[in-house]
């Protein structure tokens, strides 16, 4: 093979690491470089892929959360007997804390009993409460989800919080 040959073979290489390394970042450098995203959504379109909302899994932080009974008076008579309720309200604030917009994570909820050890773990998307499905930089999200538990023996005293992205 001659010098000339070798210097193609490098250069359609070169050219193809580039590609690659575009289309595996494309979602970050749509975001951070705002004015590639029409010529990012070109070239998806010609390959099939889509442009999504950066998920920075550090990014969405809990700043409120609480788990409170829903008090009816079903519920007045259930506590009455020392039994738990069965319907439950999920408070929890979200915000932003990076400088871009990023994807709303989804919640993980433990119910916790007296030692702490888990009792029900329940995973929740707050989009399909009404959430947006992206969250701009410093954007504060309040959303109450309604809870019910389908083990009405499952005794809990305390809960964890977790954001992540399925």
């Amino acid at each position: 093979m001659s010098f000339w040959g070798l210097v193609a073979w490098a250069v359609l290489g070169l050219l193809g690491l580039v590609l690659q390394t575009v289309y595996v970042f494309k979602d970050p450098l749509a975001t951070y470089h705002p004015r590639l995203k029409p010529l990012l959504l070109e070239a998806c379109q010609l390959v099939g892929c889509q442009i999504q909302p950066l998920q920075k899994t550090d990014a969405v932080v809990i700043d409120y959360a609480s788990v409170d009974a829903i008090h009816t008076d079903q519920a007045q008579e259930i506590l009455a007997y020392g039994a738990q309720p069965s319907r439950w309200a999920l408070q929890i604030n979200l915000r932003n804390s990076d400088s871009v917009p990023v994807a709303m994570p989804w919640i993980e909820l433990t119910l916790t009993d007296a030692q702490d050890t888990p009792v029900m773990r329940k995973v929740l998307n707050p989009v399909d409460w009404g959430a947006p499905a992206v969250v701009s930089p410093g954007e504060i999200i309040e959303q109450q989800l309604l809870l019910s538990l389908r083990k009405e023996d499952a005794a809990f005293m305390g809960y964890r919080l977790l954001t992540f992205y399925p």
